[in-house]
C-alpha cells in the first residue's frame, strides 16, 4: 500500500531513527499519511492522527483497542473517526463488532 500510493511506511524494516523521524514529520504536518501494519500497535502514540483506516483487522480485542488508541489519543479540539474495513459475508464482520463492544466497554 506504502509502495503503490507512495506514503510513508512505518515498518520492522525501519530502524528507530528513521521511524522517529517520519512520526516527527507526521505530527508537524509534513507528512500526512502513514501507513502501519504491527508497529504501530503498542507502545507508540500518534497523537496527530484523526484518521485511521483498520485493513485486515488484529489478532484479537485487546490488539483492537491498541490500534484504535493510536488514533484515538487526545489533543485539544480533536476530533478521530476509525474506519474499519471488513468483508460482508465473512467472519470479519462477526469479528468487527466483537472488537468495537469491546473498545465501547473499556
Amino acid at each position: 500500500m506504502a509502495r503503490e500510493h507512495l506514503v510513508q511506511p512505518i515498518t520492522c524494516d525501519i530502524g528507530p531513527k528513521e521511524r522517529t523521524r517520519a512520526l516527527e514529520r507526521f505530527s508537524k504536518g509534513e507528512l500526512c499519511i502513514l501507513v502501519s501494519a504491527r508497529v504501530l500497535n503498542e507502545g507508540l502514540d500518534v497523537p496527530a492522527a484523526d484518521i485511521a483506516i483498520m485493513v485486515g483487522g488484529s489478532q484479537g480485542s485487546r490488539e483492537y483497542v491498541q490500534r484504535v488508541g493510536r488514533v484515538l489519543r487526545p489533543a485539544q479540539g480533536k476530533r478521530a473517526i476509525v474506519y474499519d474495513l471488513v468483508t460482508r459475508g465473512t467472519f470479519e464482520v462477526r469479528r468487527a463488532d466483537k472488537h468495537r463492544r469491546a473498545l465501547a466497554s473499556g
